[in-house]
């Protein structure tokens, strides 16, 4: 068998960055990956969603040349068209010269298949090599499959792809999908993998495929470090060292490894991607990653309750991403509705005549801990914690919305004598005195960004229980570092979603806001003119 590999760093590692490398980065590692000898260098996506001339997205062939090696490449370049991904419909292609790319991989959902084919024949019409590229392979019974690959022979494309989209395929499914292809499909068009590291798989499946005898061609996708879209891809560096060791030494790994010095470790201290427990999840289930993801974002729930939601997504719906669909499972999950009116009451004595301090888990607990403890003594307000506990601070009440937290909660609880714990219905039952019980959905926020935002269902559970004046402490919004006082209280923070949620939060505070004052007693990202500070 011949073995090609196809490095993807600047197309799939580009969801990680929102592509944003740099002109002179894209430039740099594509000159590198030539010279590491790598068979196939995909260069980025032919879209209509170009934003800058910094990204690996390009809206023309032209504009793909600009940054291709000038010297003489030995290289195969390529690029992406995604069906569906704001495309560029193959009729803008220029038709092929020799001076840019060569061939362009095509992916396509099993809806898209007679699309796909159409734009095939238009690509290979203009002179390019085609990849097809089905989405979610597994997700193709072995009569689907068949059919697909006598369409292939008759379109006879320059290769044709296993997609372990979800990351989700054993050895044995993909050899089978293998053996299946190998034995039906046209032995001139090669046969090639693109897999995910959800269950860390992609080495190990690599190396099987490696292994079978077949007189066709296999090209495997990876990409520098593993760089992609949740938990990432195949790595370059050990693909390439692999093949080097095992089969036949032509690639020069330590190429590959200056990829990673000079760039991708700088974009990993910035950005995650790799396994998690949550990928794990997603792909035991064959579902897409981004429902993980979403899930994680949210920092409210436990791994178990992470497998509960995405036991619950239909099958029809595991293959394509859908947000509506998993903020809804999310909401139904933590929606335990009670009857919370003696619970509401109880809280209005409990702050009646008191004025009301907030306390927040951010840095400004411990840079302003002076300024906070002589406002307490000075005013002697009824102070209460947002799903954490310190002893430094005087509590009179902790409220708790977030499952995964009072787990690591339950050690400070039970030797914080006297404080009142207020727990959304959506926290299990817990054998402890003085526990009060409120409705989860009866304080959520419209915002499905924001909308269990623990801060701003406490300050609607107070005005629900008459108070029209408080003090905040430690509400210092989403930062870009880490965002809590304690490092036991650190959650990572999607930093996609940071700016997002900061104005989200901003907007609900400001709603709050029109019914009761609001003091920030530390600096926060939330304060405007429109509240009162």
């Amino acid at each position: 068998m011949s073995i090609q590999v196809l490095d993807c760093t600047l197309r799939d590692g580009g969801y990680i960055n929102d592509w944003r490398f740099g002109r002179k980065t894209i430039v740099s590692i594509l000159d590198k990956l030539e010279q590491a000898n790598i068979d196939i260098i995909e260069c980025g996506f032919l879209t209509r969603m170009v934003k800058e001339k910094d990204c690996s997205l390009f809206n023309s062939v032209s504009d793909l040349e600009s940054v291709l090696p000038k010297r003489e490449r030995s290289s195969m370049y390529v690029a992406m068209i995604a069906i569906g991904e704001k495309e560029l419909h193959p009729s803008e292609l220029a038709p092929y010269d020799g001076k840019s790319i060569q061939g362009i991989r095509l992916t396509f959902h099993k809806k898209e298949i007679q699309q796909a084919m159409e734009w095939a024949k238009i690509i290979m019409e203009k002179g390019y090599q085609v990849f097809m590229q089905p989405v979610g392979t597994v997700f193709y019974s072995d009569i689907e499959l068949l059919r697909l690959v006598e369409k292939i022979n008759a379109l006879r494309p320059y290769a044709f792809y296993i997609v372990d989209t979800l990351g989700s395929m054993y050895r044995n499914e993909v050899s089978h999908r293998f053996y299946l292809i190998d034995e039906n499909m046209d032995p001139q068009i090669r046969l090639g993998f693109h897999g995910h590291n959800n269950m860390q798989l992609a080495f190990s499946n690599a190396q099987v495929l490696g292994k079978i005898q077949t007189k066709r061609t296999l090209i495997l996708d990876s990409s520098v470090y593993g760089m992609g879209r949740g938990a990432g891809n195949l790595p370059t560096e050990l693909i390439t060292q692999y093949i080097n060791k095992k089969i036949q030494s032509r690639y020069d790994v330590t190429m590959v490894m200056d990829i990673y010095d000079e760039y991708i470790a700088a974009i990993r201290k910035e950005y995650e991607w790799g396994y998690t427990m949550p990928y794990h999840i997603a792909a035991s289930h064959v579902c897409h990653p981004s429902y993980a993801a979403y899930l994680i974002n949210k920092q409210t729930l436990t791994m178990k309750d992470i497998e509960k939601i995405i036991q619950s997504i239909p099958d029809e719906y595991k293959v394509l991403y859908d947000r509506e669909l998993i903020e809804q499972l999310y909401v139904q999950f933590q929606s335990k509705k009670i009857d919370d009116s003696a619970a509401v009451q109880e809280i209005t004595g409990l702050i009646q005549g008191r004025k009301l301090l907030i306390l927040a888990p951010g840095k400004t607990l411990v840079s302003h801990r002076q300024e906070i403890k002589d406002f307490i003594e000075r005013e002697h307000p009824y102070v209460i914690s947002i799903n954490f506990v310190d002893i430094g601070y005087p509590l009179d009440a902790c409220f708790v919305s977030n499952h995964k937290r009072i787990d690591a909660l339950s050690r400070e609880i039970r030797s914080a004598e006297g404080i009142r714990l207020l727990l959304t219905s959506n926290i299990p039952r817990l054998n402890r005195e003085g526990c009060l019980y409120v409705d989860y959905d009866r304080y959520t926020n419209p915002d499905p960004v924001v909308s269990d935002n623990a801060g701003l269902m406490l300050l609607k559970l107070l005005q629900a229980s008459g108070a029209r004046e408080m003090f905040l402490a430690g509400f210092d919004g989403f930062q870009e570092q880490e965002n809590y006082y304690s490092e036991e209280l650190y959650l990572p923070v999607d930093i996609d979603e940071i700016e997002e949620k900061k104005i989200r939060m901003k907007k609900q505070i400001k709603e709050l806001s029109r019914t009761a004052k609001l003091y920030f007693l530390t600096p926060s990202l939330y304060e405007g003119e429109e509240i009162y500070v």
